[in-house]
Order: structure tokens, then sequence, then C-alpha cells
């Protein structure tokens, strides 16, 4: 069995902490697929994910822990190999003979690229949240369907970022009300980690137990 994460920062390696899907896959004892990115959007967990799938690295009897982000971020190709005029972490990653950027919607002034920045001009021309609801759960039903098709249990963890979106899942938006679990006021520190891993790791216990009986 293997066990993947999607899913943004909240999810992800930061300042050095152990993120809860490693730490579920070492109570496990199985292998570990990272597909969580800082500031990564829906898009990039479905693309990701999808990938890891197709690619066969994900199959029957594998485990999906999905990290649903803020519906407003994109990911956008672009040839410019370094657009950012700030010293901010680099939100990118290779493709072809470009990269993939992931973007967040800022005002202008708060943008850390110039592709942020003209893709912030746009967003507040065409955004339309109920287009972009309409979008989100069409691709979730494309993507829950991909994972039933292929037998991988998909399970939703619900977190301060998926508000406007929410499927239901295990929550975990509740542990960033308490200060001793936080890094800030968007992000667990290790104990927030180790507290979300133990909350989801019974009913991976379960799936584990039955998946290894049938």
């Amino acid at each position: 069995m293997k066990l993947a994460v999607g899913g943004c920062s909240f999810s992800d390696y930061r300042y050095g902490i152990t993120p809860y899907g490693k730490r579920l896959s070492e109570e496990l004892d199985c292998e570990y697929i990272h597909a969580a990115a800082c500031a990564g959007s829906n898009h990039r967990i479905w693309r990701v994910l999808t990938r890891h799938i197709i690619d066969k690295d994900l199959t029957a009897g594998d485990i999906i822990l999905l990290q649903y982000t803020i519906i407003d971020r994109k990911e956008i190709w672009s040839p410019d190999p370094n657009p950012y005029d700030s010293p901010v972490e680099s939100l990118d990653e290779p493709w072809e003979d470009g990269k993939i950027f992931r973007l967040s919607v800022h005002s202008e002034e708060y943008s850390v690229c110039n592709i942020e920045k003209q893709y912030s001009k746009y967003h507040n021309r065409c955004n339309n949240i109920e287009f972009n609801k309409e979008m989100f759960w069409t691709n979730h039903a494309m993507f829950d369907a991909l994972c039933k098709q292929n037998n991988i249990t998909l399970i939703n963890i619900n977190t301060q970022y998926d508000r406007d979106n929410r499927v239901p899942g295990i929550v975990l938006d509740d542990i960033l009300e308490e200060k001793e679990l936080r890094l800030d006021t968007a992000h667990m520190n290790q104990k927030g980690h180790i507290v979300s891993a133990l909350r989801i790791l019974p009913e991976l216990k379960t799936l584990s137990k039955f998946q290894r009986q049938s």
C-alpha cells in the first residue's frame, strides 16, 4: 500500500517540519508520495496526482489524502526562467522549455513577480466565484471518478483553505485555533502535524487492515 498526500503549504514540508502525511506513512509502514506544495493550487493537486495514477505510481489499494486549497489559486506556464523581482521562495517547477508558476491572487502592490501582477489585473476583471466553484466541482467529480475506476481510496482533508469548496472529510481546520499547535495563523507547527496525524490515523489503520484482508 502507498499513501499519497496532495495539498498546499498546510500539508507541505516547511521550516524543517515533518508533515502529517509523512508521519502517517511511517506509522503504517508504507511508501509515501508527497504531492503537496507551498502556494499550490487545486489545479496542481489534480495534475500531479493524476500523473501519479497514469504512471502507475498509485494503483489499486493505495490511499490518497486530498487537502484542497484556496479556490482562486491557479498555475500557468511561462517561458520566463526567473520572473521574480523580490527575494521570495521560488514557486515554480521546470516544464518543457519554460516553467509552471503557482499563482495566488494579490493586489498588484503585494504581487511578488511580474507574472503574478499581470494575473492579478486579469483576475480582478474576469474572476467569478460561482464559475470558480462550478469548475472546482466538475474537476473534483472527474478526479473522484478516476480514483474509483482505479480502486484508489480518496479521503478529503478539510482545512481553513477549502471553506468555499468543502468536500466532506476529516476536519483539521480547528487545529489552528490552538496557539500551541500553529506556526502562524495559516500553518501548523510540528506539534500540530503530530496531532493531525493522530486524528487521521484510526481511519487509515481501518482501511489498511481491510485491504490486507481482502
